[in-house]
């Protein structure tokens, strides 16, 4: 399912373009973290040079919920500046980061001298829109633990490709249980003891706050599939 879902050859494609072509174009700004972008216009785009941000709205109360984990290589503002409009997404560092911002009087330029770029951008928004897909198929289909495995399973995709039962997969990004909790829009105490659970079933390991998937087939036996 992820293979036809996520294309790893295609996501890199995107991520280098943006690296080492379009990141020259802007301004390298550096986020604390914690920090947020927050602007009052559409008018640029924002392309994580090191570190990495994360896509969050808040409720009126203060409660998070995070859409997006934005690694090097990807970006943030495509959707307001095609749109014209800033809306309420707010992207925040979730670690010490630089990022490169490049305003619309360039990337228009851009743009018309290489419409290609275009593919670039449409592809980051099919691949929110596609996480916000299966994100929304989990709260209507799985239960908690149905909820962690298969978001362990898609993160693992978005890494490797289609997880294999016969691989060892090794989260490269540290995930805590509160940003997972605030991912899944459930409390950190069922993350915890989801986790908990299983790593006592040989399901998984975690070292540093690093997942490890060991047993693929195992995870998806706890998901309901969609196809």
């Amino acid at each position: 399912m992820y293979k036809e879902l996520f294309d790893l050859e295609s996501q890199n494609e995107m991520t280098s373009f943006f690296l080492d072509n379009l990141s020259k174009l802007g301004t390298n700004r550096l986020y604390k973290k914690g920090e947020e972008i927050n602007p009052d216009h559409a008018d640029e785009v924002y392309i994580v040079i090191k570190g990495s941000l994360k896509e969050v709205l808040y409720s009126t109360d203060g409660d998070e919920i995070c859409f997006f984990r934005l690694p090097k290589g990807t970006i943030s503002g495509e959707m307001d500046y095609f749109d014209g409009y800033r809306t309420c997404v707010i992207t925040k560092a979730i670690q010490n980061s630089i990022v490169s911002a490049v305003h619309r009087s360039i990337l228009e330029k851009e743009l018309e001298k290489n419409p290609k770029i275009y593919r670039y951008f449409i592809h980051s928004i099919t691949r929110k829109y596609r996480l916000l897909m299966l994100k929304i198929t989990d709260d209507k289909f799985n239960d908690s633990i149905g909820k962690v495995a298969s978001t362990l399973l898609r993160f693992a995709a978005l890494q490797e490709g289609e997880p294999k039962n016969n691989t060892r997969i090794k989260y490269q990004y540290t995930y805590t249980h509160e940003e997972l909790a605030k991912y899944l829009g459930c409390s950190r105490s069922t993350i915890t003891n989801v986790l908990k659970n299983f790593k006592e079933n040989n399901l998984i390991d975690v070292q540093n706050r690093r997942v490890i998937i060991k047993d693929v087939d195992g995870l998806k036996k706890y998901t309901k599939s969609i196809w």
